[in-house]
């Protein structure tokens, strides 16, 4: 299952690195673009490609209206809302919905400041499956699309 999955998300990731054409190498900035443009440097960014998911198991698919947000992991390490990403691309349907992690980082803080617990994943409550140490709470995408920096089209429109 996991093999599985791996390979399903692998093939999100790069229909999202060909819908996302904006992202470069490291490239310094010519004297007009210095200029004109006014930036010194474009370089790639860390981006954490989300895929969307069921809410629960039993879900005959995947819900485009919520996604999961990871602030603990597993071993109870911090989440992937804490790593290296520099931004995460929350996949939908049609469209990828790019959120800077320290805007995510802010609204998670903000929305689960109670630090209220549930016993099954709930909208901005924190969740914590048995016999695992990792912390969850489920986000609106119609939130990630308002703290959102960009939409990128899946079909490169």
């Amino acid at each position: 299952m996991y093999k599985d999955n791996h390979i399903k998300f692998q093939e999100i990731e790069r229909k999202f690195c060909q819908s996302a054409n904006m992202f470069s190498e490291f490239k310094q900035a010519s004297k007009e673009e210095d200029m004109y443009e006014h930036w010194d440097i474009k370089m790639s960014l860390k981006v954490d490609v989300k895929a969307m998911k069921k809410i629960h198991r039993q879900d005959k698919s995947a819900n485009e209206n919520i996604h999961y947000v990871e602030l603990k992991n597993v071993n109870g390490k911090k989440g992937w809302l804490y790593g290296d990403a520099d931004y995460f691309a929350f996949e939908t349907e049609d469209y990828f919905v790019m959120v800077s992690k320290v805007k995510l980082q802010e609204f998670i803080a903000n929305k689960c400041k109670n630090k209220e617990l549930c016993s099954y994943p709930q909208l901005y409550k924190l969740y914590s499956r048995d016999g695992r140490q990792d912390m969850v709470t489920l986000v609106k995408t119609i939130d990630l699309i308002y703290i959102s920096d960009k939409i990128i089209d899946k079909n490169g429109k």
